[in-house]
């Protein structure tokens, strides 16, 4: 019987491992896709949450999304930009589309435009590259072998607290993986590629350090193994070794010299 499910196991997850985890449907959406995703999960948030259209944060914010959208060479995207007013959540997200969603308690780490930049740089990354939905596409084909897995071990007459082991190995092997690996690595896409979008919008990528380095201190310590996102500073070393590219970049970038520097209040910001 432990052969058996051996076996089993093994077969099904060499199926993942190959036809099945790369070839069940899936692929990038097209751009009329995403900006109808975007705008349909844009509304649902909106009605759900508070929003600030004032004040110098959000006109700041307006700024930095202006200017990183017109480097990004994404003149399909339907780009937005919102002011959640939560002071305790210190978030950010894009949703597909170009919709840009920025908490307002992200800016107690926040000292001026360039660090918003990092921010806003990051986050457009995520939604220029679809990581959303190719990540819930691979957790969709993960729960589809899941499935056929446990049908596998039903069909065998799999001993059920046999097939309750089997099932947890299996979660925790996709979870480490092939879920959070996948993660990690869109997290790096992000900050490398963030940080050169930032740079040709006239931003100082050196902002970049000082920001991780102040948000890191407030980050969970957990093994990077069992985290989404990169180690802090697996993190900031990466962007170390990129940061001859991007000021090369940022030296070159027109927007340099046609824009001042602005600080952004981080307490007590106003809201009329």
């Amino acid at each position: 019987m432990k052969h058996l499910i051996r076996l089993i196991f093994i077969s099904i997850l060499t199926v993942a491992l190959s036809g099945c985890m790369g070839g069940l449907g899936g692929g990038r959406p097209s751009p009329q896709q995403e900006n109808a995703l975007g705008a349909q999960q844009e509304q649902q948030i909106l009605s759900k949450v508070r929003t600030i259209r004032s004040g110098r944060a959000y006109q700041a914010l307006g700024r930095v999304v202006s200017r990183i959208a017109a480097v990004t060479g994404r003149q399909d995207f339907q780009w937005r930009y919102h002011l959640v007013d939560n002071p305790k959540v210190a978030n950010a997200f894009v949703l597909p589309g170009g919709k840009v969603f920025v908490f307002s308690g992200l800016f107690r780490y926040i000292g001026n435009e360039d660090e918003l930049a990092v921010v806003v740089g990051h986050e457009v990354t995520h939604a220029l590259r679809s990581h959303g939905v190719i990540g819930a596409q691979r957790a969709q084909k993960a729960g589809l072998i899941g499935a056929l897995l446990n049908i596998g071990m039903a069909v065998a007459k799999v001993n059920p607290n046999t097939a309750q082991t089997v099932n947890r190995v299996y979660q925790t092997g996709v979870t480490l993986g092939y879920l959070r690996p996948f993660s990690r690595k869109q997290e790096y896409e992000a900050d490398s590629v963030g940080l050169m979008l930032m740079a040709k919008a006239g931003y100082d990528p050196r902002a970049a350090l000082s920001f991780w380095q102040k948000f890191s201190r407030v980050a969970g310590r957990v093994p990077e193994y069992l985290a989404t996102h990169p180690s802090p500073g697996h993190r900031i070393a990466n962007i170390k070794a990129l940061m001859p590219k991007a000021l090369a970049l940022y030296n070159q970038s027109p927007y340099r010299k046609r824009y001042a520097k602005r600080r952004v209040p981080t307490r007590r910001w106003r809201r009329r």
